[in-house]
């Protein structure tokens, strides 16, 4: 049976000719620089840039002697990687641009190299650039986690810069954003993923009544949601920003019985408690205040599409 595979591969590269030779080459020269770069890795506190220089120079190997394969492809990116561990960030962009100008229909490969550069660009508080990038992401690779999450990464980016304006504006573009994609979901499981999104930017937007309809409607979908999440968020938008407390004591009494052992189940019980003495009760600790929200989105991550 093996003799038999090896004579179908011969047969399927005689037929291919340069075009099999040139992959089996590319895979040859991409091992050997694979090994350099990992022997670079074991010691790299103690990496000279001549060693880097090596490793640098075997993966341009592949690229120029192999052009055009997958091997050529990760040898760029793997370049871009080596100047970024050196903190030679300029020269790292370099490499990756080339990756997304040569090689752009690789798109794993071209989503992990936009976000190299994204982050090479946080690195060197190159905000602006850095924003461009992560715009970037999202509208080449929508569907992918960090497409995603690209905009509300983006205002997050501003808020940690203390530009409440810019913050804002940023939100309202991403609950924009997100309205538009999830009709265009290419799964049910990735319109939950937007709508959870969603939910985040209108929160932070203090939008409660738009926050409340899309919660709601992700607290009736029975798979996909992070379903006590989902019930303690609502709740505690009910109770301390749309002045519902009972409504928010229905939410809480659904989660504390059907997640009685859950954490936030728990948290619904003690609430339940305080929210039944004559003045209400307070907050438990950690949910009081502006921070009195959960700030995660309410359904976890999928796989992106192939």
């Amino acid at each position: 049976m093996r003799n038999a595979g090896i004579l179908t591969a011969l047969g399927l590269c005689a037929l291919l000719g340069a075009g099999c030779s040139q992959h089996y080459n590319g895979e040859r020269l991409y091992w050997k620089a694979q090994q350099l770069q990992a022997a670079l890795s074991r010691h790299l506190s103690d990496a000279t840039p001549e060693q880097f220089a090596e490793a640098i120079g075997a993966y341009q190997a592949v690229v120029s002697r192999t052009p055009g394969t997958v091997w050529a492809a990760r040898s760029q990116a793997a370049i871009g990687s080596l100047y970024a561990v050196q903190q030679e960030f300029a020269k790292a962009r370099e490499a990756y641009v080339l990756v997304l100008q040569n090689y752009g229909q690789y798109h794993e490969l071209a989503l992990m190299v936009r976000v190299a550069i994204a982050k090479t660009h946080e690195l060197e508080s190159e905000w602006e650039q850095a924003v461009k990038m992560y715009q970037e992401i999202s509208s080449y690779h929508p569907w992918s986690r960090m497409g995603m999450e690209a905009p509300l990464y983006i205002a997050m980016l501003h808020e940690k810069r203390q530009e409440a304006g810019k913050a804002a504006q940023a939100y309202e573009r991403a609950a924009r954003q997100y309205t538009k994609l999830a009709p265009d979901a290419p799964t049910p499981e990735y319109a939950i993923q937007v709508k959870g999104y969603l939910a985040l930017a209108y929160q932070r937007l203090e939008k409660w009544e738009q926050a409340i309809n899309v919660l709601e409607e992700l607290s009736g979908i029975p798979t996909g949601v992070n379903r006590p999440l989902t019930l303690l968020t609502l709740a505690t938008i009910y109770q301390t920003k749309a002045g519902h407390p009972d409504k928010a004591m229905a939410l809480y009494t659904k989660l504390a019985d059907e997640f009685p052992e859950h954490p936030f189940g728990k948290v619904a019980k003690a609430q339940l408690d305080r929210l039944r003495l004559p003045d209400g009760g307070e907050l438990p600790a950690g949910l009081s205040g502006s921070d009195a929200l959960p700030q995660a989105p309410v359904v976890p991550a999928v796989p992106a599409p192939r």
